[in-house]
């Protein structure tokens, strides 16, 4: 299988995991964790790299960062050459301590970031480290929800800011975004990544294979995969709380008015999912789906409000 194909440029954003070597352990125990949390802190100041979310697993580890000068290859072979050496010292061993190259996925930003910090976060919960996410310390979740002091190398303002404009009102419903997710387990977003490579909405797929096609490079898509994916359910109800300015907490849990209305229309209607399963998404049954998705159909004929809203997401995930 040919190579995924690594695309880099200014402003690149990413979700990197790497693993160690025939599954061995790359943290056996917190000191080596601060050795990497440091060697990270570093790359962050030397490269200009933005890291928005991370976790330290046993034997691998995510990050989510943006490459403002589009170095992300130089960025990360630092990283782990550096932490193999240290690793490698103190442990008076030699050799790899990494299964080949990290794997990096581009991400469109606008569309991903907030949902793969969850996924980030909820690392631990889904190996039954902890039951909160918030209590494992060696993840940026703790700093997010408020239980702890954002690092100076973390920028969490990129993602909380999407919940709300005040810190604390942010942090709590952030916290509540990290319970929704809990038992989602590993479906959404990856159903979503084309080629190995791209995770975005089909627009900003169609945009990145045209960079890379006038770079001479070709996109391979693995066994045929078509382009146009179809969104995940947080990248919709995202694209909702946008246009509406109607906070996130009020959509997908009670309240919302005609905002959750017409968000559960168009998770029904672009998602490809069944109104039991949008149901268990927004907290409630499939015949309360049933009853908005028609009273968000109702409003897009009688309110040339809502109409326009619903005309402009329906485009934004069709272009």
């Amino acid at each position: 299988m040919a190579r995924a194909l690594r695309i880099a440029f200014p402003g690149a954003c990413y979700h990197v995991t790497a693993r160690g070597n025939e599954r061995k352990a790359i943290f056996r125990d917190d000191h080596d964790r601060k050795q990497f949390l440091a060697r990270l802190q570093a790359v962050v100041e030397r490269y200009r790299v933005v890291v928005y979310a991370y976790v330290l697993m046993r034997n691998h580890y995510h990050l989510l960062v943006e490459t403002p000068e589009g170095n992300l290859s130089e960025a990360l072979r630092q990283l782990n050459a550096v932490y193999t050496q240290d690793f490698n010292r103190r442990s008076r061993r030699v050799g790899h301590l990494f299964q080949g190259r990290y794997k990096a996925i581009l991400v469109d930003k606008e569309s991903y970031l907030v949902e793969l910090s969850r996924y980030i976060h909820l690392n631990p919960v889904r190996v039954g480290e902890v039951a909160d996410p918030a209590q494992f310390r060696w993840s940026s979740a703790a700093a997010y929800v408020g239980r702890q002091p954002a690092a100076s190398w973390l920028s969490v303002e990129g993602v909380l800011k999407q919940f709300g404009r005040r810190r604390s009102v942010a942090q709590r419903a952030y916290r509540q975004f990290l319970r929704d997710g809990v038992g989602q387990g590993r479906a959404a977003p990856w159903d979503a990544v084309v080629g190995q490579t791209l995770l975005g909405e089909v627009g900003w797929v169609e945009r990145m294979r045209q960079r890379v096609s006038k770079r001479g490079m070709g996109l391979e898509v693995a066994h045929g995969a078509q382009l146009r994916a179809r969104p995940a359910l947080s990248v919709v109800v995202t694209q909702v709380v946008r246009a509406t300015k109607v906070p996130r907490q009020e959509i997908v849990r009670r309240g919302g008015g005609w905002a959750r209305a017409l968000a559960m229309w168009l998770v029904w209607e672009l998602c490809g999912l069944r109104q039991r399963e949008v149901g268990a998404a927004f907290g409630v049954g499939h015949f309360a789906v049933s009853k908005a998705i028609r009273r968000a159909q109702r409003l897009q004929q009688s309110n040339r409000q809502v109409a326009k809203v619903a005309s402009r997401l329906i485009t934004t995930f069709q272009a």
